[in-house]
């Protein structure tokens, strides 16, 4: 039996990701190069969902927040770019003698694909002074939830009947390692 893991695109191509920091990214480069070592090890088959963000906005994109995604455009986006992959989810799922979906793969922290993690805030308007950023920045933080790519994916996926977990790095290694 075939098993199979979706995961962000940024997972496999980190060069899609927003500029920052690369010494900030540690952490997260570490998860990945865990996972995909067992994925390697394990035989794993592994399918790279696309960047919302680097699609609609590009590689010049400033860092966002959920908020910001978090209207109908945007979603609307987000349906249209799943769908394929949604229907390749179904015909996977169909066949449970030859495949298994483990699950989609998320990054936590990010306000399109995060899945216990995003970030908030109300990131908007004209940065026309350092006091008007200042205050903006101020106004950002991390919390519980998905991002909203993830949240449009778990509701496809229900609407659709496929149970399908969404798991952090650190999870869909925890998952693998049991194999």
């Amino acid at each position: 039996m075939k098993k199979i893991i979706f995961v962000s695109h940024c997972i496999l191509n980190t060069a899609s990701k927003v500029e920052q920091n690369e010494a900030g990214l540690e952490g997260e480069y570490r998860e990945r190069r865990r996972l995909m070592e067992l994925v390697l090890e394990k035989d794993i088959q592994v399918i790279q969902l696309p960047c919302p963000e680097f699609q609609i906005m590009g590689s010049r994109r400033w860092g966002h927040v959920r908020d910001q995604f978090d209207n109908p455009f945007f979603r609307s986006r987000c349906r249209s770019m799943l769908e394929p992959f949604l229907l390749e989810m179904e015909e996977y799922c169909s066949r449970p003698d030859r495949f298994k979906i483990l699950g989609v793969v998320s990054v936590e922290g990010s306000p399109s694909c995060g899945h216990g993690l995003t970030c908030i805030g109300d990131w908007r308007g004209e940065v026309e002074t350092e006091d008007r950023f200042r205050e903006i920045r101020g106004e950002l933080k991390m919390t519980e939830g998905s991002g909203v790519f993830v949240d449009v994916l778990e509701s496809e996926l229900r609407a659709r009947g496929l149970d399908i977990p969404v798991l952090s790095m650190d999870s869909m290694s925890k998952v693998i390692s049991g194999i």
